[in-house]
């Protein structure tokens, strides 16, 4: 019976390891080939995984996370996540005692003023900081404690614009204070208005909201008038946007966030939601019976919220997976050809191992041995990678959100689930890598390996042959996986760039205008828009300029139920339109043609803006057999009926606003006049030249103007184009970039496979030629065996391929999960790169000199 101690097994596993670190030392190069390969795949295998951990895995940094919730109002089309103020303290009063509630905007930017009487000068300079508007309960219901001063309380919440008080986070506080213990208690000037600091929050803490830019202060929001707040917000019935939100029950534009203790059971809580909440709607019949007969079928339920809120989970989630699986799928290549190469090692170590055999030493202990050494390497390989993991984390993270975004509220730090995932990267890299080698390197016949002379190959030798060549098929087939998604998300990234958008991209300049912190009434905007325009019209090159509301390719938009006068809705139908408030000059200025009717003229704005035109997909749904043009409509179904109503007087070609892959939906648009309440916060400039070089000139304009009005993102309509594909340029460009690498790792297998092969067959090849044989005949016979693995591995990954690419259909634009080109520009790259690696050793093979070949023999 053997007998196994810990302590034996301890000293012969570092006996293991020293003796392969002294033979790796002896082949440096091929220990730093390996190496490389190896951290290449599990470094950026950690990096993709680290983002996944920050955006979709990782929990709060606060106490019991998991018993976080936020309230949803599910309804039979869409779910809602917005509540009026009013609403919220009914629902957060009824489950008073068994959980806790609390409101919370979503994360707006501001315009941010330090005290004016900072030494360092600084309160002149203004900036855009993030900013959440929330209730005194907040703080409570994440369980946060202040690093200094106090947080926000309820009773913050009691006066309408009388608590101008602000909770900034800890790197704000580092930031613009430099961590000065007397910030407590200095001002700051959000839009305008002034807030005194009254607390610091800890460290690691940023909010509810997961992104790549954390909250800078926490306001109460009972100051969303005070400071002008106008995030995503929905409004219906008696709403007036202009006036307070907080009061009005028909303003919903808050979030809300439950603490469910131990002792109540979260489906209890959503009971007791919707106890009230069906309370509430039939309270409301006799105000505005048709809201409430829209709310009838929604319920409330709990979803959890442990890990946050984020729409930058939303969006990047499907593009981590799928670089995640590419990332996966190079480090199976990199595994095979470091699993190549210690096998041809290892069989070129035959007679040392005959030997040590011969000696006594056992198959079991040889093959824990060479384990050791691809176990070293796996762990050289690792260790390198969580290097590059840092490296390379941050250049994805940049890639993902646009090189403009900075990142400064992001926890992309590495916890224990990013070194449990690298370290059983590298465990299993080191098994793949060694388990064959191990096998085959001991697999040795003592009394052949002993003899000195050189031999054909023979059996043993034939065997490698064929793992080498198994190995190299199998990296050519997730090979040929990797070319053919990457040349769909290049195709798609294509389609993308060069799709109709409707708008001109090329000789149109877009600024952002923040109008709302200037605070000013509609009459002093409307003189504050005609100087503007004035003035930017008058600039060399400029030929036209316009305002609008939102603008071209940019993340906002407003969506509004809409009546139309003869029209009745289908069951279910909802009946909107997105809306766009433009100048009179804005359709020629970004390039969009009116098809039918007219444009706005000067006597629509006398007319008290009734005159409306709308886009070809308002026409489709609507108007499909009908004359779009004289058409009215308002936002309810009394009004759509009488002279009030609006009035269809032109219809313009479809445009993208947002999403520049989905349909284009209803555009309604508006002409600003005198009265309009509407923010005009996007400037548009067509120029007769390039519009970079009008940037400064415009910035000038607007600065001489008011120089009060803050002015941002001022570039090319077809640079927000790019902004807004990103994502899709990112995972093109590394998906390429993952492509090439397997393309280099493939044919590094192949070429080292045939140059193996050749060295083993020198005597047979030899006599080819001393027998007649042409040169051209040998060097054709070499590149056939090349072509033949490359063609059975290209085969084997035509059905591989073809899976990967429908999983990733959804994410491609205008391309199908089997394109032709994909196909077959990667197999014919393939083809083409592997032949050139096999020409090498092929060329030497017919270089042979027959006589030297057979006195081997």
């Amino acid at each position: 019976m053997i007998h196994f101690s810990a302590g034996a097994l301890a000293s012969d596993a570092i006996k293991d390891v020293r003796f392969g670190v002294r033979v790796l030392r002896r082949s440096p190069v091929f220990a730093a080939v390996a190496v490389l390969s190896l951290a290449l795949g599990i470094g950026g295998s950690a990096a993709v995984f680290s983002l996944i951990n920050a955006i979709v895995l990782r929990a709060l940094p606060i106490d019991e996370p998991h018993r976080l919730f936020v309230v949803e109002r599910r309804g039979p089309i869409e779910t809602n996540l917005r509540f009026s103020w009013l609403s919220a303290q009914r629902l957060r009063d009824d489950v008073s005692g068994r959980a806790e509630i609390a409101a919370a905007s979503p994360v707006a930017t501001l315009q941010f003023r330090k005290q004016q009487n900072e030494p360092s000068g600084a309160g002149s300079v203004a900036e855009r900081v993030s900013v959440q508007l929330v209730s005194g309960e907040y703080f409570d219901v994440l369980r946060q404690r202040p690093q200094l001063g106090r947080l926000l309380t309820p009773s913050d919440n009691r006066q309408l614009d009388g608590h101008p008080v602000a909770v900034i986070s800890h790197g704000f506080w580092q930031r613009h204070f430099a961590g000065a213990a007397d910030a407590v208690g200095r001002t700051v000037t959000l839009n305008g208005t002034t807030f005194t600091i009254v607390g610091i929050t800890q460290p690691r803490f940023f909010g509810n909201v997961v992104s790549v830019r954390g909250v800078d202060a926490w306001v109460p929001l009972v100051m969303q008038s005070a400071i002008r707040y106008g995030g995503n917000v929905s409004s219906h019935g008696s709403a007036d946007q202009r006036k307070p939100w907080p009061p009005q029950e028909d303003v919903e534009w808050l979030n809300l966030i439950a603490r469910v203790p131990r002792e109540s059971a979260p489906e209890t809580i959503a009971a007791a939601l919707m106890v009230r909440f069906q309370a509430d709607v039939a309270a409301r019949r006799g105000a505005d019976a048709g809201q409430a007969e829209r709310l009838r079928g929604d319920r409330i339920a709990l979803a959890p919220s442990g890990r946050g809120m984020s729409t930058l989970r939303t969006s990047t989630s499907p593009t981590l997976y799928v670089l995640l699986a590419m990332m996966a799928v190079l480090l199976l290549i990199a595994c095979g050809n470091v699993a190549g190469l210690l096998t041809a090692r290892a069989m070129a170590r035959e007679r040392e191992m005959a030997v040590r055999l011969s000696l006594g030493a056992g198959r079991f202990r040889l093959a824990r041995q060479l384990m050791a050494e691809s176990l070293l390497l796996g762990v050289a390989g690792g260790a390198l990678g969580l290097g590059l993991a840092v490296w390379g984390r941050d250049m994805l993270l940049g890639l993902l959100v646009g090189r403009q975004t900075v990142i400064v509220g992001l926890d992309t730090a590495l916890d224990w689930r990013v070194f449990a995932f690298a370290s059983a990267a590298t465990l299993l890299t080191a098994i793949v890598c060694g388990t064959i080698p191990a096998l085959r390197g001991t697999r040795v016949a003592i009394a052949d390996s002993l003899k000195v002379q050189s031999r054909a190959v023979g059996s043993d030798g034939g065997r490698t042959i064929f793992v080498g060549r198994a190995l190299v098929v199998a990296q050519i087939a997730f090979c040929l996986v990797l070319l053919v998604t990457a040349g769909l998300f290049v195709r798609s990234l294509r389609a993308l760039e060069t799709s109709n958008i409707g708008f001109d991209r090329h000789n149109v300049l877009g600024a952002r205008l923040d109008i709302r912190s200037m605070g000013l009434g509609a009459p002093e905007r409307a003189v504050l828009y005609e100087r503007l325009l004035e003035r930017v019209h008058a600039l060399p090159g400029v030929i036209s300029a316009s305002l609008s509301q939102n603008g071209p390719v940019v993340a906002s938009s407003q969506l509004s139920g809409i009546a139309i006068a003869g029209y009745s809705p289908r069951e279910g139908e909802r009946m909107s339109s997105n809306e766009e408030i433009v100048t009179d000059r804005y359709f020629s200025t970004v390039g969009l043609r009116i098809l039918k009717g007219r444009s706005f003229a000067p006597e629509d704005r006398a007319g008290g803006g009734k005159a409306t035109i709308v886009n070809e997909a308002m026409v489709r749904r609507f108007f499909p057999h009908a004359d779009p043009l004289g058409q009215r409509w308002a936002y309810d179904a009394d009004t759509a009926r009488t002279p009030e109503a609006f009035v269809i007087v032109g219809v313009v070609q479809d445009a993208k606003y947002r999403d520049l892959r989905g349909d284009v939906p209803p555009m309604i648009y508006h002409l600003s006049g005198p009265s309009e309440d509407a923010l005009l916060s996007d400037l548009e400039v067509r120029t007769s030249g390039a519009p970079e070089t009008a940037i400064a000139s415009v910035r000038q304009a607007v600065a001489e103007i008011e120089p009060r009005l803050p002015v941002y993102d001022v570039i090319p309509i077809h640079a927000r184009v790019s902004r807004s594909l990103a994502q899709d340029s990112m995972i093109a460009q590394l998906t390429s970039i993952f492509g090439a690498m397997a393309l280099l790792l493939a044919c590094l297998g192949l070429y080292g496979t045939i140059a193996y092969g050749v060295n083993r067959r020198v005597a047979e090849l030899g006599l080819r030629l001393a027998l007649g044989a042409e040169r051209r005949q040998v060097l054709w016979l070499v590149l056939r065996e090349a072509l033949m693995l490359v063609v059975l591995g290209a085969a084997l990954g035509l059905p591989l391929a073809y899976a990967a690419s429908r999983s990733v259909g959804k994410m491609l634009y205008e391309i199908g999960p089997v394109d032709p080109f994909a196909y077959t520009s990667g197999a014919l790259l393939l083809v083409a790169v592997g032949l050139l690696a096999a020409l090498f050793p092929a060329l030497r093979a017919s270089r042979i000199d027959p006589m030297t070949a057979i006195a081997r023999t």
